[in-house]
C-alpha cells in the first residue's frame, strides 16, 4: 500500500505549464516551480550583483551571498562548513572529473613528473568501482594511473561491503597502511537506471578497508569513497552527519529544476581536502601569485577557491538558494518525499508485474534489482519494456512514440548507465561491441532492437509533484495501446518466381509527387520523369527561423498545405486544409535565379541551397502553421552529410530522403488496412496511403504483401528501373495527412513484421538513365530480377 499523494491547488499552480501533460521523467531533471523562478528573477531585478572577483560593494554583496548559499546546501544535508567543503562545478560529471584528476595516490604524490612515475607511484592503490554507475564514474578510469581498475557486480559489492570488516586495532583510520597508497571506491547512493538504493553504510565498510581482499595488493591502503549522489538527493535526505563519504556530487537540476549546469562537489575536511592535492590547471581566482616569465604559481588557502577556476556562474549559485527555498516549502521534508515517491513506483511495479495477454504472456519486462516492498532500498523508478503476446519485445521508440502522442514524458535508452543496462538485459561484451562496429549503433541513436533483443528500456521516475493519477495514466495508456488478445499473425512473405508476378498483371494505379518537401500530395494520371526524379517532386522546401528544414517531425500541420500543379500555367497554388475561404497562394513554377540564397540544414544531416521564394508566400506559410519566421525556398543543389544516417545517398536527389522514387503496392496497403482492423482500429485506404508518401502505387492480381521486397530489376512503361533499399519507417507514418493528428497504430503494426529488424513499408528505385520520358497510370509493370 503507497502513501496517499494529494496533489495540492498549490502544486497545480506552481506547474500550471503541466496542464494535459504526465510528467514522469524527474530522474531526467527536476520541474522548476512557477514561484521558484519569479524569485529569482524578482531578486535579480531588485539587486545589483557584480564579480565576485572584483571590488566594491556589489561584488562584495555578491561574495557574501555565495557564500551563505555554501552553508545552505550543508544545511540542507544536514552538516557544516567545519566538516564539509563545497566546490561549485559544472555538474555532477564535473564534481566528479575533479576528484579524477586531483586524487593523490600516494601519500608522497604532489605531482608525478611523468606518466611512468604515476603509475610506478600508483602500484598497490586501486581505483574501484560498481558496474551500476553513470558514464560519468566510468569516464574516472580514463584518468586513473592503473592499467586494471576493480569492477564489481552488484552482488558482488554485497557480499564485500554489507558486512563490517575489523577494524585497525587502535581505531585509527591512517594507520591501514604502511605502504602510504591511496585507493579510491565510486558508487551511486541510488541507480538511475532502476532505482535501486546502495547502502550507505558502504562508505563506513569501504574505510575499514572492506575492499583490500578483492585488489590482489599485498598492502592494505586507505580506502576513500566518491559518492555519486545526483540520483538520490532529489527525492531522499542524505544525512551528512550520520554518513561520511569523503567526496560527494550533485547536480542541482536534478534537485530543483533550476539552474543547469551547476552542480558541486562536496569534500569531507578531514580526510577529503587533503588527498585532493594533485590539481595542476589553475585559472583566475585560483592562485596567490604567479609568474608570467618563470613557472612558478602558489594555490590560495582557500579549499574552494583554489578548485573553482575562472569566475563561477555567480547569478545561478544565487538561483540555487532559491531552488533549496522552494524545494523545502513545496516537497516538505525529504524523508517524506522519499515515502511518497516510492509508493507511487510500487503501486505501478505491482500492476505491471500482474497484467498479462490474453494469452496469459506479461505486457510488460521489468528490470528491478527489489521486489519493491522497502522504501531504504528502493527509489522512485520504475524500468521496463514492453512485451508482445508472442515475447517479441516492442523497441522503446515505439513505446516513446505512443507516450508523445498521449502526453506522457519519459525516458528510453540506457540512460548512461551502460553497466547496469547490460546486466539487466543480459548482452556481453562481445555483443556489444559487435552492435557498434558491425551493425553501427551507438548510445543515442535510433536503433532499439537488434535481432528482436532490446538495446535499451523505458523509463519512468516520479518527484514530489506526483501523484497516483501520473502512474495511473501511463498503465491505462500502455495496456490500452498494447495489450493482445493473441499473437499477431505472420505476414506471408511469398517467395513467387518473375514468371509469376507478370502474369498478375502489375501495373500503376497511381501516381503522387511532392512539390513541396514534408507538404501535400498531389495525384496526377501523368507525369514527367527528370534526373532528380518526378518532375518538381521536393523541388521545394519550407525553412525556420533558425536555417533548418521543416519536416512533418517538427511541424506536423505541414501536410495540411496541398500544392495544386498546373503546368500549361506555369504555377503552384497553395492551400490550407482544403480551406476555400483562405485565400490561395499562387508560386511561379519558374523561379528566377535572383541573389536572395537561402540555405536548410537538413535533420538528419547535410544540407539543401536553394532560391528564396519572396515575403508573400513567407507570410502566407508563417500565418497558416502559426509559426514566425517561415521561408520558402526552391532547391537548386544539395550538400550530403558527412554520415547519413539512410545509408548512401543518391548523388542526384534534391529534397527526397535518399532516393529518387518510392514505390509501395496496393497488396501491401491492403494488408496493413486488414491488420489494423484486426486491431479494433479502422482507418481508410487513402488516409493510409497518404501517410506513407510514396510516388508510385503499383497493382495487381493475386499479387501478395510486401512482394516488392524481392524485386530488383523493374521495366515500367518501358523504363528501367533498379532496387536501392527498403524504405524503413518511422512516426511520421502515424501522422493522418488529412487532420494533422497522429495515431500511432500504423508504426505499431509494422514493427511488429519487421524486415531484418526494420520497420518497413514500401521500396526505393532508381533509374541511371536520365533522359526525359514520362509514366501514366496503367502502365504496365515487369518484374526483369528478383533480389536474391
Amino acid at each position: 500500500m503507497f502513501p496517499k499523494v494529494e496533489e495540492s491547488e498549490l502544486i497545480k499552480n506552481e506547474f500550471s505549464r503541466l496542464k494535459g501533460i504526465c510528467y514522469l521523467d524527474h530522474a531526467g531533471t527536476a520541474l522548476y516551480a512557477d514561484s521558484q523562478i519569479n524569485n529569482v528573477m524578482k531578486d535579480l531585478k531588485m539587486h545589483l550583483y557584480g564579480n565576485p572577483h572584483s571590488t566594491g560593494n556589489p561584488s562584495a554583496a555578491c561574495e557574501k551571498l555565495i557564500n551563505n548559499i555554501r552553508f545552505k546546501i550543508l544545511e540542507h544535508f544536514n552538516t557544516g562548513p567545519g566538516k564539509y567543503s563545497v566546490v561549485f562545478t559544472s555538474g555532477a560529471t564535473g564534481a566528479l572529473k575533479t576528484v579524477a584528476e586531483c586524487f593523490a595516490w600516494d601519500e608522497d604524490d604532489d605531482r608525478p613528473k611523468d606518466s611512468i612515475d604515476a603509475v610506478c607511484r600508483s602500484r598497490g592503490s586501486t581505483f574501484a568501482y560498481t558496474e551500476d554507475n553513470h558514464t560519468s564514474v566510468l569516464g574516472m578510469r580514463e584518468l586513473m594511473p592503473m592499467a586494471n581498475p576493480l569492477c564489481l557486480t552488484r552482488n558482488e559489492a554485497h557480499e564485500a561491503l554489507d558486512e563490517m570488516p575489523p577494524s585497525p586495532s587502535d581505531g585509527n583510520f591512517y594507520c591501514r597502511s604502511a605502504s602510504r597508497k591511496n585507493s579510491l571506491f565510486a558508487y551511486p547512493a541510488q541507480s538511475n537506471f532502476s532505482g535501486t538504493k546502495y547502502p550507505l553504510k558502504w562508505i563506513e565498510t569501504c574505510r575499514n578497508g572492506a575492499l583490500d581482499q578483492y585488489t590482489g595488493n599485498r598492502v592494505k591502503s586507505r580506502w576513500y569513497t566518491v559518492l555519486d549522489a545526483s540520483a538520490y538527493v532529489p527525492t531522499n535526505h542524505l544525512d551528512l552527519g550520520k554518513y561520511t563519504p569523503d567526496f560527494v556530487a550533485v547536480s542541482f537540476y536534478k534537485m530543483f529544476g533550476y539552474p543547469t549546469g551547476l552542480g558541486a562537489l562536496l569534500v569531507l575536511n578531514k580526510t577529503g581536502v587533503p588527498v585532493l592535492r594533485r590539481k595542476k590547471y589553475f585559472g583566475g581566482g585560483t592562485v596567490e601569485v604567479v609568474l608570467a616569465r618563470n613557472r612558478h604559481h602558489v594555490f590560495k588557502k582557500n579549499f574552494h577557491e583554489k578548485f573553482e577556476d575562472g569566475t563561477i556562474d555567480f547569478l545561478s549559485v544565487i538561483a540555487v538558494g532559491h531552488g533549496l527555498d522552494t524545494l523545502r516549502a513545496l516537497a516538505g521534508p525529504m524523508r517524506a518525499v522519499a515515502g511518497r515517491t516510492f509508493g507511487l513506483a510500487a503501486y505501478l511495479y505491482d500492476r505491471m508485474s500482474g497484467v498479462r495477454h490474453g494469452n496469459g504472456s506479461p505486457v510488460f519486462r521489468v528490470y528491478a534489482d527489489t521486489a519493491y516492498r522497502c522504501e531504504s532500498t528502493q527509489g522512485g523508478v520504475v524500468n521496463f519494456n514492453v512485451l508482445r503476446a508472442n515475447g517479441e519485445y516492442v523497441g522503446y521508440n515505439e513505446v516513446k512514440n505512443v507516450a508523445d502522442v498521449y502526453g506522457i514524458v519519459l525516458r528510453v535508452g540506457c540512460f548512461c548507465n551502460p553497466g547496469a543496462c547490460q546486466s539487466h538485459l543480459g548482452h556481453t561484451d562481445q555483443e556489444l561491441r559487435r552492435n557498434q562496429e558491425v551493425i553501427g549503433h551507438v548510445c543515442g541513436d535510433h536503433i532499439d532492437l537488434i535481432e528482436n533483443r532490446p538495446t535499451g528500456s523505458v523509463r519512468v521516475s516520479f518527484g514530489y509533484q506526483s501523484s497516483k493519477s501520473d502512474a495511473d495514466t501511463l498503465y491505462n495508456t500502455l495496456v490500452e495501446q498494447f495489450w493482445q488478445n493473441n499473437p499477431s499473425k505472420p505476414v506471408d512473405r511469398q517467395q513467387n518466381t518473375i514468371n509469376e508476378y507478370n502474369g498478375m498483371d502489375l501495373h500503376v494505379s497511381r501516381i503522387f509527387v511532392y512539390p513541396i518537401k514534408s507538404c501535400g500530395a498531389y495525384e496526377t494520371d501523368e507525369w514527367q520523369l527528370e534526373s532528380y526524379g518526378f518532375q518538381y517532386d521536393r523541388n521545394w522546401a519550407v525553412i525556420s527561423n533558425t536555417g533548418v528544414c521543416m519536416t512533418q517531425m517538427e511541424e506536423p500541420k505541414l501536410c495540411l498545405v496541398r500544392p495544386y500543379m498546373d503546368l500549361q500555367k506555369g504555377t503552384m497554388t497553395l492551400v490550407y486544409a482544403e480551406n476555400k475561404d483562405e485565400v490561395p497562394m499562387v508560386v511561379s513554377l519558374d523561379t528566377k535565379l535572383g541573389d536572395t540564397k537561402k540555405t536548410g540544414k537538413i535533420c538528419w544531416g547535410g544540407s539543401l541551397e536553394g532560391i528564396d521564394c519572396g515575403d508573400e508566400v513567407a507570410e502566407w506559410l508563417s500565418w497558416n502553421l502559426d509559426r514566425p519566421g517561415l521561408r520558402l525556398i526552391r532547391c537548386t543543389s544539395r550538400k550530403p552529410p558527412v554520415q547519413n544516417k539512410y545509408g548512401k545517398l543518391d548523388p542526384k536527389v534534391l529534397g527526397a530522403n535518399q532516393c529518387q522514387y518510392l514505390l509501395t503496392t496496393k497488396s501491401t496497403l491492403k494488408w496493413l488496412q486488414l491488420e489494423m482492423e484486426n486491431d479494433i482500429t479502422e482507418i481508410g485506404e487513402d488516409s493510409l496511403l497518404f501517410r506513407f508518401r510514396g510516388n508510385l502505387v503499383i497493382s495487381g492480381n493475386d499479387l501478395p504483401a510486401y512482394a516488392e521486397l524481392t524485386w530488383n530489376q523493374l521495366d515500367i512503361g518501358g523504363i528501367k528501373f533498379q532496387f536501392d533499399s527498403a524504405c524503413e519507417r518511422c512516426k511520421m507514418v502515424n501522422i493522418d495527412q488529412d487532420t494533422s493528428e497522429s495515431n500511432h497504430k500504423p508504426l505499431s503494426i509494422l514493427a511488429q513484421h519487421k524486415w531484418q529488424d526494420k520497420s518497413i513499408f514500401g521500396i526505393y528505385i532508381k533509374r541511371e538513365d536520365t533522359q526525359k520520358c514520362k509514366i501514366r497510370v496503367g502502365q504496365q509493370c515487369t518484374v526483369i530480377k528478383k533480389n536474391i
